[in-house]
């Protein structure tokens, strides 16, 4: 996993801003909006718009996780090339305002959305989706786009944000082929399935907001990494969920806007309480302000340890837990 972005809905420096660490020339302190990108080795195979017995079979299976504002300039700098599916966590402008940028991506895809089911199946339980929603959406974009992943709520603002995608008006101009599911569907023991990718979401408030984190991990592997990212509450359900997948957390992705507590997302001690009780071997903070420097996050953590005797036992033992920063990569065991 690449971090792309790890900065709050303003991104770090802060337009108009003129304070110390929006003037700071470490690349530490330079945060776009959060996104990351997975890839795994292991075919994905399949194409849109391919005759049977013609599709190219790829050495690796690529998603994104959110799509904002930056995504074109992010998806440059990691040098993305093809995309398997996106991971929506929620609909906010700064997790999903990109999402037109997928464009240049979806004339490929998998073949097959999830866990051994056709996109036929996918198809049809979008359509049950639709029929529910009493959208307009137009039926012949369904199913024959890039998947996107996310919760009920999210689905429906992405389909009223991006209309044009499901009702052009005119000629001329491309528009981004999205295929979006709903993830109600999967969990720990049925997973979603992109070629050498396994993935579940976990369900968590986002001030009132039900957003949805990520717990990934390849094919045959057990270590996993959790991106869970815009909470301010993560249910005891959710913490089960993902304690009693039977995965080992290598890295733990958290949201953690600032020192003060705020209403819509975890701050710094927040986060550390729930990393405590998810045990990952690293722990991650992300979607930070502009509030201090990312050597100040780090010793405001490392004097905040002794509060939490877990989590300071994970640290003894080698592990870790530090802000993260744009370009950061994060590696499973195998």
């Amino acid at each position: 996993m690449v971090l792309m972005g790890t900065g709050t809905s303003h991104g770090v420096p802060v337009v108009s801003c003129t304070c110390e660490v929006c003037r700071s020339p470490h690349k530490e302190d330079k945060r776009l909006r959060c996104s990351a990108y997975v890839e795994n080795e292991g075919n994905s195979s399949g194409a849109w718009d391919s005759e049977p017995g013609t599709e190219s079979v790829f050495p690796t299976t690529n998603v994104v996780i959110d799509v904002g504002p930056e995504f074109r300039i992010q998806a440059l700098a990691t040098g993305i090339i093809r995309l398997d599916g996106v991971l929506i966590t929620h609909s906010h402008a700064d997790h999903c305002h990109g999402l037109d940028d997928i464009r240049i991506f979806s004339h490929t895809r998998p073949a097959q959305v999830g866990d051994g089911t056709d996109l036929s199946d996918a198809d049809e339980e979008m359509m049950r989706h639709i029929q529910k929603r009493r959208t307009n959406w137009r039926q012949e974009s369904v199913g024959k786009g890039i998947p996107i992943f996310a919760n009920d709520i999210a689905l429906n603002d992405i389909a009223h944000k991006f209309d044009y995608v499901f009702h052009p008006r005119s000629l001329g101009g491309g528009i981004p082929k999205m295929n979006l599911i709903d993830c109600a569907r999967y969990s720990p023991s049925e997973e979603l399935c992109l070629g050498s990718l396994r993935m579940f979401p976990v369900p968590m408030m986002h001030g009132t907001l039900p957003t949805v984190g990520w717990v990934l991990h390849g094919a045959g592997s057990n270590h996993a990494i959790a991106y869970l990212t815009d909470c301010s509450s993560i249910p005891d359900s959710s913490i089960g969920t993902v304690l009693n997948s039977g995965l080992v957390l290598d890295h733990l992705v958290i949201d953690a806007l600032r020192v003060r507590p705020h209403s819509t997302h975890c701050c710094f001690s927040e986060a550390m309480s729930y990393a405590e009780r998810l045990g990952a071997t690293h722990t991650w903070f992300t979607h930070m302000t502009h509030d201090l420097f990312h050597t100040e996050i780090q010793s405001y953590i490392d004097s905040r340890l002794r509060d939490f005797p877990s989590l300071s036992g994970i640290v003894s033992r080698g592990g870790s837990v530090s802000p993260a920063y744009d370009g950061l990569v994060l590696l499973t065991e195998k």
